[in-house]
């Protein structure tokens, strides 16, 4: 072990976190990791079965060690050691296909980190950790571009691992940008299945959400994600894999491009990879592997009626046979940690309450939808626009004198601590009239193109979460209050559609001006 390590908290119920740092020759950088052990009452002479997963910064966002414990209390994983390494600015160079770097020239580094894993990283865990050599023990797995290139070592070196998961997985990664002569054939991943042959040992995890994106290259009525996905599937069963053994797809009604929905379905994947030898078969049903038609119209619904029903993703149904333990286990393991809010009045504001700019706004909030609810999507969203980015791509504008994408990201930010503020102040029935602000002269004092595009979305999502918190706490009493802001009036209410649209507005701009230029 590396003498900068952290000895583990020994636990007898508890799984164990141990953090070191890993020299890479291949990355010429310095890899941190974060490695979970298992509770030591199931700790074992025999080598462990090991998961490695990319990303393994956002352990916490997960919270993967509090639902490691509670799936280790019911008995429904084997003892495994989760090894997470850490990604880094360069994210957007080392995650890819090896070798084959996209349209933009990102993934330039994917072989180098290639190299990393299987040269240095494998050593290192199975010399340190007790990890299992075997590549049937061996699992990759990793969210968007991570699970694209943990798919992208499992298919290429089943020498070392036999299993991979992807959580949400940039499958659209492509040769060629939409506009430019795109065609489905342009895509990475799908044509280096074609190329290449399936193992007899390989076995996969593919989730996608129904929310993961919005995009819809062909305009067939399915989002990218979801096709891209099942695109590929295609491409492995053209290939030889037997899907009833081989392949579980998990489709997430509701579930977004963020690491809420992936915590949230996290179990499922940890049962298919680590239960017992009977494990797949106490999984909840996925949802079958379909084929949607072309003309929306005609597409049937993604779960068919005759399909098991869904288990919801806050809730993964578990066995109830007991634990090794003696103990009865659970019938179900809960990974909603606070309910959601009680529905609201979805009254719109009215003329009146809010000066005329703000209607563009407001209106952006579809009349159906609880403003609140929308707050929540958007993260998604924004992390969805900047997931792939490389940080010159980010401080790029679309045309001489607008802001850079850093800059609108962070434009947002402000204008949503004001907004807050601003109800917040009115909530309290504070009747003082509030100063404007002059949006241009903040951007060019933010500074934002100097930091880094993983600094501004931790202040976006901490500002976010602020956000929703204090709107929850409205009454309709307080949501009906008013004041006065940048001389004219606004209502608490009107502000809460204020800060989503206001968001949508610069999503907006950013698909039709940025996107198309990157």
């Amino acid at each position: 072990m590396l003498a900068d390590s952290t000895s583990p908290i020994i636990s007898s119920v508890s799984t164990r976190l141990c953090r070191e740092v890993l020299p890479s020759s291949f990355l010429e950088r310095q890899v941190e990791l974060s490695i979970l052990l298992p509770p030591a009452r199931l700790a074992a002479d025999a080598p462990y079965p090991v998961l490695y997963l990319n990303d393994g910064q956002d352990f916490e966002r997960l919270h993967l060690q509090a639902t490691l414990d509670a799936l280790y209390a019911q008995g429904a994983v084997r003892p495994f050691v989760v090894v997470g390494m850490h990604a880094n600015e360069l994210r957007v160079q080392e995650y890819g296909t090896a070798g084959h770097p996209d349209f933009n020239g990102r993934g330039s580094l994917a072989g180098a980190y290639a190299q990393f894993v299987l040269e240095e990283l494998l050593p290192f865990a199975q010399a340190n950790y007790q990890v299992s050599a075997s590549p049937a023990e061996a699992v990759m797995a990793g969210f968007s571009l991570g699970g694209l290139s943990a798919f992208d070592l499992v298919w290429h070196h089943p020498e070392a691992f036999a299993r991979a998961g992807v959580f949400s997985g940039s499958f659209w990664w492509r040769k060629r940008a939409v506009g430019a002569g795109y065609t489905p054939a342009d895509r990475i991943m799908h044509g280096l299945v074609r190329a290449g042959g399936l193992h007899p040992s390989h076995r996969f995890w593919l989730q996608v959400g129904t929310l993961d994106e919005r995009g819809d290259r062909n305009e067939n009525g399915v989002i990218d994600s979801v096709e891209d996905c099942l695109d590929l599937i295609d491409e492995l069963i053209a290939c030889g894999l037997d899907v009833q053994k081989a392949l579980r797809y998990v489709q997430v009604e509701g579930g977004h491009h963020h690491p809420d929905t992936w915590g949230r379905v996290m179990p499922d994947f940890l049962i298919w990879a680590f239960g017992p030898v009977a494990g797949p078969s106490v999984l909840p049903a996925p949802l079958p592997v379909v084929r949607l038609q072309l003309d929306p119209k005609l597409a049937p619904a993604i779960l068919s009626p005759s399909a098991p029903p869904v288990v919801p993703t806050a809730a993964l149904v578990l066995p109830t046979s007991e634990s090794a333990a003696g103990q009865p286990l659970p019938a179900a393991l809960s990974l909603a940690t606070h309910p959601n809010p009680a529905p609201m009045s979805l009254t719109r504001p009215a003329d009146g309450d809010f000066l005329p700019y703000a209607a563009g706004y407001i209106n952006l909030v579809p009349a159906d939808a609880d403003p609140r609810e929308v707050l929540r999507a958007q993260p998604a969203e924004i992390h969805a626009v900047f997931a792939d980015l490389s940080e010159e791509q980010a401080e790029k504008a679309y045309a001489p004198g607008k802001w850079s994408l850093k800059e609108m990201l962070l434009h947002q930010i402000d204008s949503e601590r004001v907004f807050a503020y601003r109800a917040m102040r009115f909530a309290r029935n504070d009747g003082q009239n509030l100063p404007g602000f002059e949006q241009d002269d903040y951007v060019a004092h933010s500074g934002a193109n100097a930091r880094s595009i993983v600094s501004l979305l931790a202040e976006y999502d901490a500002t976010r979460a602020a956000t929703v918190a204090l709107f929850d706490s409205f009454t309709e009493e307080q949501l009906d209050r008013r004041g006065t802001a940048n001389g004219g009036p606004a209502t608490v209410r009107a502000l809460l559609y204020i800060v989503p649209g206001h968001e949508r507005h610069h999503l907006n701009i950013i698909r039709e001006r940025y996107l198309p230029i990157l």
